[in-house]
C-alpha cells in the first residue's frame, strides 16, 4: 500500500475507482481494466468477491474502519519503537553507576 487511499497492495487500484466497479457506476473498458489487474492479484479478486455480497454503505464503512485500526496499531507500533532507550533508563543508570564505582576502585587500588 504506497498510501492509504489505495486499497491494492501494487497501487493500482485506487479506492474511488474500486468502489465505483462495485456499484457498477464504471464503463465496461474500465470494467475490463480493473478485472484484468484484479486478476493478477490473486487474493485482491477473492476479497472482490466477498465484498459485492456486502451493501455498498455497509462496505464504506467497513473500509473506514479497517482504515482507521491500521493507522492506529501503525502509529502504536512507531511509538514502541521510540520508547526503547525511556524504557531502560534504570538499567542504564545502574551500568554507568557500576562503571564508575570499577574506575573508582582502580584508582584507590593504583595509589596503595
Amino acid at each position: 500500500m504506497s498510501t492509504p487511499d489505495n486499497i491494492s497492495r501494487s497501487g493500482n487500484l485506487p479506492k474511488d475507482k474500486l468502489m465505483a466497479y462495485l456499484e457498477g457506476r464504471l464503463s465496461p473498458a474500465d470494467q475490463r481494466e480493473i478485472e484484468a489487474l484484479l486478476a493478477e492479484e490473486g487474493m485482491d479478486s477473492d476479497a472482490l468477491e466477498g465484498l459485492k455480497e456486502i451493501p455498498i454503505e455497509e462496505t464504506q464503512q467497513l473500509a473506514d474502519r479497517i482504515n482507521y485500526r491500521l493507522q492506529h496499531e501503525l502509529r502504536k507500533k512507531r511509538r514502541s519503537h521510540k520508547t526503547h532507550f525511556t524504557d531502560n533508563k534504570w538499567s542504564w543508570l545502574a551500568i554507568f553507576i557500576i562503571l564508575i564505582l570499577c574506575v573508582l576502585a582502580y584508582l584507590v587500588l593504583k595509589m596503595m
